[in-house]
């Protein structure tokens, strides 16, 4: 079921990316397998998506020691606490959101003598609830994070308030043009309801979980 179901979202990316006059290529899926079972997201991989997701540390630790041949990516909010369990096993860090953050994960990566690879999420919106920096802050964090050598700043992420897909089309947008005024190049953007619009709008990196996974498997 799970290639099944990778299958068609793999159609979907391409259709839409055909429609902006982009190369599918150009656009990295990542599996979101929160909550899924370890089965689950080997059974991905070896339906041929290399790219996990984890919103939460511990899981993202414990399944990179059971699932191989993954690049994972950890997509969730992270606390200071946490990122021993982060750095070094995701590829790409999607949800660095301030500077005491980021300097954890540099002081981490540079005991490792790795340089870790991190996204910026920027509340696009402004809400309140949600985790990421506000537009307005993003200038001087962008400075700060450039500064850190064991740091490797590569773009931005967002998640848009709830709303129909063309809802989320001017967040998106917002998002891109704060990428491209940063000289940052990947956008990681789009999840399952709304990731066409999100490939129309520039993203490099969708986030997919329910469309490819199903139902969730394992109690929060």
């Amino acid at each position: 079921m799970i290639a099944e179901r990778l299958a068609a979202v793999r159609q979907e990316i391409a259709t839409a990316a055909q429609a902006a006059g982009r190369d599918p290529a150009t656009i990295t899926l990542v599996g979101v397998s929160k909550l899924q079972t370890a089965t689950a997201a080997a059974a991905a991989v070896a339906a041929g998506l290399p790219d996990l997701g984890e919103n939460y540390a511990q899981e993202l630790r414990d399944k990179a020691r059971l699932v191989m041949g993954a690049r994972w990516h950890f997509v969730g909010p992270l606390q200071r606490n946490k990122v021993k369990y982060v750095v070094g096993v995701a590829q790409l860090v999607h949800s660095l959101d301030c500077i005491s953050l980021a300097e954890e994960i540099a002081r981490r990566a540079a005991t490792q003598g790795i340089v870790q690879r991190c996204l910026l999420q920027v509340n696009v919106a402004a809400e309140p609830q949600k985790s990421g920096c506000w537009a307005n802050e993003l200038p001087a964090l962008v400075e700060r994070c450039r500064a850190l050598p064991a740091l490797e700043l590569v773009g931005l992420m967002c998640i848009p308030p709830a709303s129909d897909a063309e809802g989320a089309r001017p967040h998106f947008r917002a998002l891109a043009e704060l990428a491209r005024a940063h000289a940052l190049p990947e956008l990681s953007m789009g999840m399952s309801g709304d990731f066409a619009v999100a490939i129309a709008e520039g993203a490099t990196i969708v986030r997919i979980g329910t469309a490819i996974f199903g139902e969730r498997r394992i109690k929060p």
